[in-house]
């Protein structure tokens, strides 16, 4: 797959088409880890990973959303017993 060099500013960068991110699973605000392997000329693309802590507060986050979803639905529900 080719992707063109575009000016963006003073500042280049690509814009990955729709199935590149579908198979890196990318999300706005995603923070990648670039490398540059010189001898072959290619750039090596890693995504960052999060500490055991970033994790582990995502994962509460995303609980207290469910939890929270859970009791509004509950209203709705309590209403109509």
């Amino acid at each position: 797959m080719e992707i063109k060099i575009r000016s963006i500013g003073n500042s280049m960068g690509i814009i990955f088409p729709k199935q590149i991110t579908r198979i890196m699973n990318f999300h706005i605000e995603d923070v990648i880890e670039l490398d540059v392997d010189t001898e072959r000329e290619r750039l090596i693309m890693e995504r960052k990973k999060k500490s055991l802590k970033e994790n582990l507060l995502d994962g509460i986050i995303a609980s207290q959303e469910d939890n929270l979803a859970f009791v509004n639905d509950f209203d709705e529900l309590e209403g109509e017993i």
